[in-house]
């Protein structure tokens, strides 16, 4: 079989491997589609302390069954499945409260065993025991089942800060994450939402997405055409996806009295941010983060695919085959596109 494995950082080479033997708890699945999450480009360009080379990286898997091992039953060959990423211990205080998401062993896939970017991966026993693998209907494409677990997360943001219809919301960022914020919110009931997104061609996705306001900040008083689209009151719930300081800083200010903001991007570099508590305080602020999602939110995002609760189609904006991996990785580290996906078996 062919596989992608990191190898060192900005490094992604094309691999010929053994075909996989599973054990009687484990599960190996033929991979159909894997996205390029925005946590890939990071480890590709930067590294990560759990991720050691040579590593087969990629969590956004969707694929078929093709072998289960003889101690289950749950799965067949020939089971159209998508995956959530994190790998839960099962035993911890955050596994025994179905919150995986944050098990204190923090494994994944794509981290800690290898993952996506190849023709098959294997699940291995405590992923199949304790992760999130959700059958699809038949009418779902793989591609579009590749989409669930990005989604899954942006419905934990949402359920985070509890978005009510009638709120105006802003948006900054509009790359896929923030355009799946986009296009869900208006589905939501959202009555105004004002995406913030320095490039143009996303500028553009965000109002094909259902955007009202696209604001440039390169261009713009972000502040005051937020003030101006809400009356002078702010937003009712601001969320970030962009991964800048300066980004969180303006959310707090931009945001209403007794408003909501969610944290969502992770910084690259980690560093102390001067933040004005005052208005956590005589704002009445809720701010919270929020990092990947639990089972149910995933079992959540793959009814919203299967039933076409967005177009999902629109978030794909380019798909290549497994021996181009690194030029799915290029584009979406250029911002070329929104979500670039590669088909292992074309």
């Amino acid at each position: 079989m062919y596989s992608v494995a990191l190898t060192d950082k900005q490094t992604l080479e094309l691999l010929e491997r053994k075909y996989p033997q599973i054990t009687s708890d484990e599960v190996l699945l033929k991979v159909h589609a894997i996205g390029v999450c925005g946590s890939d480009l990071r480890v590709y360009q930067h590294g990560d302390a759990r991720v050691d080379f040579p590593r087969v990286i990629g969590h956004e898997i969707a694929g078929e069954v093709v072998e289960s091992g003889s101690n289950l039953s749950r799965f067949q060959t020939g089971d159209r499945v998508t995956l959530g990423a994190h790998i839960p211990c099962g035993e911890c205080v955050f596994c025994q409260k179905n919150e995986g998401h944050q098990c204190v062993e923090g494994k994944s896939m794509g981290y800690h065993v290898d993952g996506g970017f190849a023709e098959y991966v294997v699940l291995p026993k405590k992923f199949v025991e304790n992760g999130s693998i959700q059958k699809i209907a038949d009418t779902t494409s793989y591609e579009l089942a590749s989409l669930s677990e990005p989604f899954s997360c942006v419905l934990s943001g949402l359920y985070e800060v509890d978005v009510k219809p009638g709120e105006n919301v802003v948006v900054y960022g509009a790359g896929a994450i923030g355009c799946m914020y986009i296009a869900a919110l208006k589905k939501m009931g959202a009555a105004k939402v004002i995406a913030v997104q320095r490039s143009a061609p996303r500028r553009q996705k965000a109002l094909e997405c259902g955007a009202d306001i696209v604001i440039d900040p390169n261009s713009a008083d972000t502040a005051l055409e937020i003030s101006d689209a809400t009356r002078g009151l702010g937003a009712d719930t601001v969320i970030v996806t962009a991964p800048s300081t300066e980004v969180q800083k303006e959310a707090l200010e931009v945001v209403k009295k007794t408003g909501k903001v969610l944290f969502f991007a992770g910084i690259k570099n980690v560093t102390e941010v001067p933040i004005n508590t005052n208005h956590f305080i005589y704002k009445q602020l809720k701010v919270v983060g929020t990092h990947g999602a639990p089972r149910h939110l995933h079992i959540e995002a793959v009814k919203w695919i299967d039933e076409g609760l967005l177009d999902f189609s629109s978030f794909i904006t380019h798909t290549f085959p497994l021996k181009e991996t690194d030029k799915a990785f290029e584009t979406a580290v250029s911002k070329e596109g929104l979500k670039c996906v590669v088909k292992p078996t074309e």
